[in-house]
């Protein structure tokens, strides 16, 4: 795409309003910010859309929006699933109800039904709502746990999964192929026959399975306190609400934080993975004497958790929480039925759970990082009849049953809570049981760093990085030899101590992975939404302090690895 011409494009384009050609002429002159945000069309990618606001085919607005929605529109008219209609959400970021509305102004010009909640919803709720109602798929608008400048739209299908790479790629070449003149919109949608409320019965519905799947019981200590923040998100409603359906009295607001604002003005980003998310939260914990501390992002759809040890708070990482609820969960259960059971994992995600789940005799599946693989994967175990348990990413997300078929913050801090309420009845917090698996299976210890890209020259060059690395083949990180190298865009795992090379049984992705001899991994992965490119790295050692030293010293030599590499490239 020639960024000057379609910047010049979009200012004389009669359909583009005045607003954002003032915003365009104030960038006149600017090469390089004219390239950033025109140079292409913002990607519909495995993740929907994900970009700043702002005016230009390579941001987030109304246009990018409408674009994708006819996309959609014409993918679900192509696989029959129109006329069952489409369940429309948003979170608390700033322009989200202006970009559902956006959305179903085009679906109802393209005479597909809308669903929409009234108010701002958990994108768990989305995932729900759309197999509750039938509809042929959903849009959540989003952006997740990303800086305030930021917003995104999720595409779903009839099964309540973000839509896999293949759909995601046919909706990409159609949105390629379009142009503003081919969106249809509606600008009377409000009162089209086609637009219809979501009402209070879908939530309740939702708070009915979740009550049968996560219920009251007398192994709980109830004398639990906590503390929850929302993040100043969209799970103000929801989360206090399932916490008191489940018997949780002692629960502490953080009343700063439970105003909705897309300026997110209590935090730096809202992201519950970040100490700083926190701060309030701690304050309002010592305050009050809270034993857990839970807060969600603003689409309610991670959690994060703090945990009250000794005298000070411990943030637990995504991979210790989904252990502890993993091993909860199956603790939990009849010895007879967990043999039966299944746990999904991402590639990138804790290998810890591998022996705690062989002493229950449950199984663990591995997937490719991304919600939408483990919803795909439970979609498949339960229509082959096994019993799925418990799905979670190192990045705090957490599902448990099959009703909703994305990560569930609700449900990750109702189970949180349960977990810490079980333990505390027999005199343990959530870290004392985590020390008590550690011990057991190994201290297995993770990081993740993310390389932040200013621009599309710099996306680029990290892509041209990436594909080095793929011809390069390794075989030494930090002084250890690799033992294995899994190339999941070209679908092949080398196993560099039997000179043998398989094949992979999972989709097509860009991401690389390293396996040395004593069993650390190394994940490159470029982020499907964000310009950005992720290192994963995980280590497992008979003591923490060993785990950590191996840690620091494989994390040391791939941060100089890939800023040497970013920088030649340059």
């Amino acid at each position: 795409m020639d960024a000057k011409l379609a910047y010049y494009a979009w200012l004389n384009d009669e359909r583009i309003d005045s607003k954002t050609k003032q915003e365009l002429s104030g960038i006149e002159g600017c090469a390089q910010e004219i390239y950033d945000r025109f140079s292409q069309q913002l990607e519909f990618g495995t993740g929907g859309l994900r970009g700043i606001m702002g005016a230009g085919t390579n941001r987030m607005n109304v246009y990018t929006v409408q674009l994708a929605t006819q996309a959609f529109a014409q993918f679900l008219i192509n696989h029959g699933q129109s006329e069952a209609g489409v369940v429309l959400a948003y979170d608390s970021r700033n322009r989200s109800r202006e970009f559902v509305e956006t959305a179903a102004a085009v679906l109802t010009g393209n005479k597909i039904p809308v669903y929409v909640f009234r108010r701002i919803t958990p994108t768990p709720l989305l995932s729900f709502a759309v197999r509750h109602c039938r509809a042929g798929g959903g849009i959540m608008i989003t952006a997740s746990h990303n800086p305030k400048e930021y917003n995104g739209y999720k595409a779903y299908g009839s099964d309540g999964i973000q839509l896999h790479p293949k759909a995601a790629a046919e909706v990409s070449r159609l949105m390629a192929g379009l142009t503003l003149a081919d969106v249809k919109v509606d600008h009377s949608f409000h009162s089209s026959p086609l637009w219809h409320w979501i009402d209070a019965e879908v939530c309740e519905a939702y708070f009915q399975k979740l009550a049968r799947l996560a219920p009251p019981s007398n192994d709980y200590d109830m004398g639990l306190r906590i503390v929850y923040t929302p993040l100043h998100g969209a799970g103000a409603q929801f989360v206090p609400r399932a916490l008191s359906q489940a018997g949780f009295h002692h629960v502490y607001l953080v009343t700063e934080q439970m105003e909705i604002d897309g300026e997110f003005p209590t935090v730096m980003i809202p992201n519950p993975e970040e100490p700083d998310a926190f701060r309030l939260a701690f304050d309002y914990g010592s305050k009050h004497g809270a034993d857990l501390i839970i807060a969600t992002d603003p689409d309610c759809d991670r959690v994060g958790v703090a945990v009250l040890q000794h005298d000070h708070y411990v943030l637990l990482t995504g991979n210790q929480v989904g252990v502890l609820l993993a091993d909860f969960l199956l603790t939990r259960l009849p010895p007879g039925q967990c043999r039966n059971q299944v746990i999904v994992k991402t590639i990138v995600t804790t290998n810890m759970i591998y022996p705690i789940a062989r002493k229950y005799g449950a199984k663990v599946v591995d997937t490719l990082t991304g919600f939408k693989y483990i919803g795909s994967t439970i979609k498949e175990l339960v229509s082959q009849g096994e019993q799925f348990l418990f799905g979670f990413e190192e990045s705090c997300g957490y599902l448990a049953g099959s009703f909703a078929m994305d990560k569930d913050g609700v449900m990750g801090a109702l189970l949180v809570a349960q977990a810490a309420a079980y333990y505390r009845k027999l005199g343990l917090t959530l870290q004392d049981h985590l020390d008590q698996l550690m011990g057991e299976y190994g201290y297995h210890q993770e990081t993740l760093q993310s390389y932040h890209f200013g621009n599309q020259t710099e996306v680029e060059q990290a892509q041209q990085f990436i594909d080095y690395l793929r011809q390069a083949k390794i075989t030494e990180i930090a002084g250890c030899p690799v033992k294995s190298i899994k190339d999941y865009l070209n679908g092949t795992h080398v196993d560099l101590e039997e000179n043998q090379t398989y094949k992979l049984n999972f989709p097509r992705e860009n991401v690389i992975q390293w396996e040395t001899t004593e069993g650390d991994v190394v994940t490159l992965r470029p982020s499907g939404t964000e310009p950005k490119m992720k290192l994963y790295i995980s280590t497992v050692a008979g003591d923490p302090r060993q785990a950590a030293c191996k840690l620091e010293k494989l994390e040391r030599a791939c941060d100089a690895m890939i800023n040497q590499g970013l920088a030649v490239i340059s």
